[in-house]
């Protein structure tokens, strides 16, 4: 593996549709429009009794916008009441966010790693790790351009949330009969089980109304991606999603254009991804009633270790119910 000092993601600018994949079609090389600096940001995971320099990511800000309280909204009958934050939800966050029974296999380089990403925040650049949410955080503001109050952001300057989590791929479907689907889906089995239930509550409670735990799933994560525009004709074609990278060597996670690119097709089950996502909310009708209901919705996979090839289904049937690619 080839060892540089320092690993970064991607500053996400001012544009809340900002997006790494350019809908083209995956090869060695790739391009981007970042224009960064970089910034050290990042804490020692608890569990990891490692002192090595920490991954940096890089940023296109140059100041922190101050933080502020949570703050208020007044419903139809004059009443002020909370607004839903991350805090409310999770007052205690989990401080497990990686189990040493889920990396067993890894190397202690790779480890570090780890235990870094999942620590890992840039409040500049508004990049947190799913363990290190801002406590603050928000479904964003009502504006007629550049809408934003179906996607949790940081109240302080109202730009969207990069939610970052590591984890080992479960199930993905990109394609059916070998063409791509408009809605994709990846799900990933976090390094921590309590770090995946505090999700679930996370996406239940952030939810209106309030969905109950149950109602989640507790020990998965998963993300979807629209791989064409959900306001396109009809008969627009839908595109593979390329936003797909290969961070195996350590430093390799700098600007989206700095990164070598991976073949989507390549991935598997237990394959170590990190995975960057946001957090939005759909409205959904039932019983007669709209409900918006919260989920992740994928930015970028980049690859930090290939898993083992999963036995052969002798069955005949894909490991993956729907796999097709």
């Amino acid at each position: 593996m080839t060892k540089t000092k320092n690993d970064s993601l991607p500053d996400h600018e001012n544009n809340v549709d900002a997006q790494p994949n350019k809908r083209t079609r995956l090869s060695n090389t790739g391009d981007g429009e970042n224009n960064v600096g970089t910034s050290k940001d990042v804490t020692t995971n608890q569990n990891c009794n490692k002192t090595k320099e920490a991954d940096t990511i890089s940023i296109g800000r140059e100041s922190d916008a101050p933080s502020i309280s949570t703050t208020t909204t007044k419903r139809g009958t004059g009443a002020v009441q909370p607004t839903q934050t991350v805090r409310l939800v999770l007052p205690n966050p989990t401080k497990c966010l990686m189990e040493d029974g889920e990396v067993l296999e890894y190397d202690d380089t790779l480890i570090d790693r780890l235990c870094k990403l999942s620590e890992y925040t840039n409040s500049t650049a508004n990049v947190y790790a799913l363990g290190k949410l801002l406590p603050t955080a928000t479904w964003g503001q009502y504006k007629p351009v550049n809408d934003r109050s179906k996607i949790l952001c940081n109240p302080a300057n109202g730009e969207p949330l990069t939610i970052c989590v590591v984890g080992k791929i479960s199930k993905m479907w990109f394609t059916k009969f070998g063409n791509p689907e408009r809605q994709t889906s990846m799900t990933i089995m976090p390094l921590s089980k309590t770090l995946a239930q505090q999700s679930a509550l996370l996406l239940a409670k952030m939810s209106s109304p309030a969905l109950s735990v149950n109602q989640q799933a507790t020990q998965v994560i998963r993300a979807i991606k629209w791989q064409n525009a959900k306001n396109s004709d009809v008969g627009s074609e839908a595109m593979l999603f390329d936003a797909v990278y290969d961070a195996r060597a350590e430093g390799s996670l700098k600007t989206y254009s700095e990164r070598p690119l991976w073949n989507l097709t390549d991935l598997k089950p237990g394959d170590l991804i990190l995975l960057e996502m946001k957090m939005t909310k759909y409205s959904k009708k039932q019983e007669d009633k709209w409900h918006s209901r919260a989920q992740y919705e994928m930015i970028a996979i980049s690859l930090l270790d290939i898993g083992e090839m999963p036995d052969e289904d002798t069955q005949g049937i894909s490991p993956i119910d729907g796999l097709a690619i």
